[in-house]
């Protein structure tokens, strides 16, 4: 993993609303209610699964821990 990888806003956009507890299809419904796209439910989860692919986590709790550790989000 390259420590110098950042996120897009979109991607600290949908970790940002997970990071405070809303579930995938909150932030589906956040996103389509401010007009954000791509805001399907599947574009979120591949969205997701890619970012824990990168950073080599298991776990949706385990990528916010390590983008929290270093200040990604």
């Amino acid at each position: 993993m390259n420590d110098n990888e950042t996120l897009d806003e979109y991607e600290k956009l949908i970790l940002d609303k997970l990071k405070i507890g809303l579930t995938q299809v909150d932030v589906s419904n956040y996103l389509k209610k401010n007009h954000i796209e791509p805001y399907s439910l599947r574009s979120i989860e591949h969205r997701i699964n890619a970012l824990k692919k990168r950073f080599e986590a298991k776990t949706l709790i385990s990528l916010i821990y390590i983008l929290a550790k270093k200040n990604y989000i």
